[in-house]
C-alpha cells in the first residue's frame, strides 16, 4: 500500500514537472528564433547594393585574371622577362604556317598562325590554337622563376563558343615532368593526367607524388 502511494506521488510530480519544461522549452526557441531573426536583419542590412556589387566584381576581376585564384606562373607577360616562355617543343610537327587546321563550310575556323605561344597565353577563343600534326606532343615550357608546383591547370575552348559544338582537338592524356635545364637527363615526374572533355573548360589537377 505504502509503495503504491509513494508510486503516485512521483508520477504526481513528474506531471507538475511536464508543463513547466515545455514552458522553458517554448520560451528558449521564442529567445532564439528572436536572436536568429536579428543576426539576419543585421546580415542583410550589411550586404547593401553597393557590398554584393563589389563582390561580384572582385570575384569577376580574379576569375578573368586567369578563372581558378592561384598565380599562373607559366603566362606569358608582355614583359620578356617578367613571364613564362616556351623553350622547346622537341620532336613535335606543327603546320605550316597559314594552313588551315580545321575549317567548317569551307570557312577557316583556326589557321596555324599562332606558335607554341598560344598555349601560354591568355586567349581561348576559337582559332587561338596551336595546332599539330599527329596525336603526341610535347612543349617546354620556362616558367616566371623558382617555384614549388602543387598542381597544373589545362585549358580548351569549351563546347558552347566552339563553331561546331564539339571539342574533339582537345587534349586528353598528358604528363608534366620538372627539368632542371632544357638537356636534363632525369627529369622528375609531377605525375600522368586525363582532361575530361566532357567536363569544365578549366581543369586543375593537383601533382601525383612528392616532391
Amino acid at each position: 500500500m505504502e509503495m503504491r502511494d509513494e508510486l503516485k506521488s512521483k508520477l504526481k510530480e513528474v506531471g507538475s514537472v511536464i508543463p513547466k519544461m515545455s514552458e522553458a522549452i517554448l520560451n528558449l526557441r521564442n529567445e532564439v528564433s528572436e536572436e536568429m531573426s536579428l543576426h539576419m536583419k543585421n546580415l542583410l542590412k550589411a550586404l547593401s547594393p553597393e557590398t554584393v556589387r563589389n563582390m561580384v566584381k572582385n570575384e569577376l576581376q580574379t576569375y578573368d585574371a586567369d578563372k581558378t585564384g592561384r598565380t599562373d606562373y607559366a603566362l606569358e607577360s608582355s614583359v620578356l622577362s617578367a613571364g613564362g616562355a616556351i623553350l622547346s617543343i622537341r620532336d613535335t610537327e606543327p603546320y605550316s604556317i597559314g594552313a588551315p587546321v580545321l575549317s567548317l563550310f569551307g570557312i577557316p575556323l583556326c589557321q596555324q598562325q599562332n606558335t607554341p605561344r598560344a598555349m601560354i597565353q591568355t586567349g581561348v577563343l576559337p582559332g587561338e590554337c596551336w595546332a599539330f600534326k599527329g596525336n603526341r606532343g610535347s612543349v617546354v615550357i620556362r616558367l616566371l622563376g623558382h617555384v614549388y608546383v602543387s598542381g597544373v591547370s589545362l585549358e580548351h575552348i569549351s563546347s558552347l563558343i566552339s563553331p561546331t559544338g564539339e571539342t574533339a582537338t582537345a587534349p586528353k592524356d598528358f604528363s608534366v615532368w620538372g627539368l632542371s635545364d632544357l638537356d636534363d637527363k632525369k627529369p622528375f615526374s609531377f605525375g600522368n593526367f586525363t582532361y575530361d572533355n566532357t567536363g569544365s573548360p578549366l581543369q586543375y589537377f593537383e601533382i601525383q607524388v612528392e616532391q
